[in-house]
């Protein structure tokens, strides 16, 4: 059926100012750079002139009180994260599924490959994801460092700004690190900020950060060899401390499930760690089968092997 879901009136900021407690916050980045979803720093610096974003109502006619939710795509990713929802005592859970159907189908309208969301792997709401076609692709956690005076200083430190020439390596340590369910969903960079890279003595690149700035505090994602020879630990810490124009704000290091080795480096620096969280993802495209004009040898096996593009969902007529 249709789904009412209608854009946020001023009509309705009384109603969300009033229940703002219980707003469930979805993007685990904005919240710790730019503050509560509410709050203007972040409302006026979450929208730019090529970015997308909608706040949604459901009201499902009832007895119950009305769903928020809102969605935003950066133009520097294909993939479009659930920023909040908002789910009053009132309101009746069910109402979930059709307020993400409804902010999944803006999504798709805007191009985007998948929509993202970071809850809290103790949510009641993981039932109302899994039915609107969410799945657990990874968990997270999160470091916050406050003061990194009380780091330990190293004089020699690999850490320095990437520039164009770093790539070529950055890819082959993200490729060889990142499993290739997650690629489509963690990308090798966020292109927020320039971030840094760390070379050992040999020149061979050992790990590389991606960061995102904001008024509140610093994001920060580093990917480290399994296999590296460096202290982990000593890189992480060092890491903190060459980190640029922190004034003040602290440091939000994540790692996830599939680096373990950085979880366990990040979980012996003095930092207080965030309750675990689920990185869903539900994908807006569809594998199409492409009948090839022609046959293409395999050079290992000689079989027609036809590419198998993607399509968004929008496009496809079933």
């Amino acid at each position: 059926g249709i789904i009412n879901l209608q854009p946020v009136l001023w009509s309705d900021w009384p109603f969300i100012i009033r229940h703002r407690r219980q707003l469930l916050c979805l993007d685990n980045i904005l919240l710790l750079t730019r503050g509560d979803p509410l709050c203007l720093a972040h409302l006026f610096s979450s929208i730019g002139p090529s970015d997308h974003l909608f706040a949604g109502v459901y009201d499902s006619g009832e007895k119950s009180d009305k769903v928020v939710g809102q969605v935003y795509q950066s133009p520097h990713l294909n993939s479009a994260h659930l920023d909040y929802i908002l789910l009053t005592e009132n309101a009746d859970p069910s109402d979930v599924i059709p307020l993400l159907e409804g902010l999944v189908t803006k999504v798709g309208h805007w191009g985007a490959k998948m929509v993202v969301a970071d809850l809290p792997i103790d949510s009641d709401l993981f039932t109302q994801f899994r039915q609107a076609g969410f799945f657990t692709v990874a968990k997270q956690r999160v470091y916050r460092i406050e003061n990194r005076r009380t780091l330990r200083k190293k004089s020699n430190t690999g850490w320095r700004a990437w520039s164009r020439e770093d790539v070529p390596a950055m890819r082959r340590l993200y490729q060889s690190v990142v499993p290739p369910l997650i690629q489509p969903v963690e990308p090798l960079s966020r292109h927020e900020m320039v971030g840094m890279v760390y070379y050992d003595a040999h020149g061979a690149l050992q790990a590389y950060v991606d960061l995102v700035y904001g008024p509140k505090g610093v994001w920060a994602l580093p990917i480290i060899h399994p296999h590296t020879e460096e202290n982990m630990v000593d890189m992480l810490e060092q890491m903190i401390g060459d980190l640029p124009e922190l004034i003040g704000r602290p440091v939000y290091c994540a790692t996830r499930s599939y680096l373990p080795w950085v979880e366990q480096a990040l979980s012996q620096i003095s930092a207080d760690e965030s309750p675990e969280q689920a990185v869903l993802v539900r994908y807006l495209a569809l594998h199409q089968r492409v009948e090839p004009d022609f046959g293409t040898l395999s050079l290992e096996n000689g079989k027609p092997e036809p590419t198998v593009p993607l399509a968004p969902i929008k496009n496809h007529r079933g």
